[in-house]
């Protein structure tokens, strides 16, 4: 019989214990008070992240790439903030920081390049796929949600390395899908266990549902848009998207979702090929 945590460990217990490891990042912590403090201004949340250089430099790179594609470059901190506004710089400094909080993970848990690259391709689809959306202002931070879909996965593999590759091994062998052959080892799936993250975080409910129902949109209590955008995406980066014959040979036009989001599936072929060209820059953007 396989080994079990089922009905024995629940979410609380894998998000209690190591406390850097649940902690959310502290940079977006106290990127976040300052930008919520009517005290502060741009040039006070600059200071913050200008104390970490890394950060300071990788942000100037991504904000001056066609990633944004403004016009002129941006030289300050202080300008990106005011340029961007508060919401893409809390996306960039989330993005950062979460990507450098997990990067020492060793690739003998899981393969890390091809976990990030998977995330960067579903948050990339879920950004483009918006980008239709009739309420494309109401859903900016789809591109935090497909890249923080799958977090829960590392906390699993992290805490629980041997049971995580059993739920992997059911998937192979039973044919079962990955929530349920989680379930069936856990008493509970990756998707759960990332938005409980998230909401320990106190990140937004939109992430938090986007990131808890991606693997069933149906059950979403709300932020519908997002989370259904998020499971699209998802879908997409599972599949050839390198032509339309290829999009058409998966099927994805059959999947019910695109009855309940107001986007015909046409727009796959176009936000497929934008993908595809930008994904090789960005994830040198984010990922260097």
């Amino acid at each position: 019989m396989s080994p079990t945590a089922a009905n024995i460990c629940t979410i609380n217990d894998f998000l209690s214990g190591e406390i850097d490891l649940c902690s959310p990042p502290e940079i977006f912590m106290r990127i976040t008070q300052a930008l919520d403090d009517p005290m502060k201004n741009a040039k006070d949340t600059a200071g913050i992240i200008e104390q970490d250089p890394s950060l300071s430099a990788r942000m100037l790179k991504i904000v001056n790439s066609a990633f944004f594609g403004f016009p002129a470059t941006i030289k300050t901190i202080d300008h990106a903030i005011s340029i961007l506004g508060d919401r893409e710089i809390r996306m960039l400094v989330m993005t950062t920081s979460v990507v450098d909080k997990f990067s020492s993970m060793p690739n003998s848990i899981l393969d890390m390049r091809e976990f990030w690259a998977h995330s960067l391709k579903t948050a990339l689809f879920a950004k483009f796929l918006a980008d239709n959306h009739p309420k494309k202002r109401q859903l900016a931070s789809v591109f935090i949600s497909g890249l923080l879909h799958d977090i829960g996965r590392l906390i699993l593999y992290t805490k629980a390395p041997d049971l995580a590759r059993a739920a992997a091994l059911l998937v192979k062998s039973n044919q079962l899908s990955e929530i349920d052959a989680e379930a069936s080892i856990f008493g509970f799936n990756h998707a759960q266990l990332g938005g409980a993250l998230l909401e320990m975080w106190q990140i937004p409910a939109s992430i938090q549902n986007a990131t808890t129902f991606h693997h069933q949109p149906e059950l979403a209590p709300s932020d519908k848009d997002e989370t259904n955008i998020t499971y699209l995406a998802n879908k997409l980066t599972h599949i050839d998207t390198t032509s339309e014959e290829m999009i058409d040979a998966a099927k994805l036009y059959e999947d019910q979702v695109w009855e309940h989001i107001d986007m015909p599936f046409g727009i796959v072929t176009s936000v497929s090929g934008k993908v595809n060209e930008q994904f090789n820059q960005t994830y040198s953007l984010f990922f260097s």
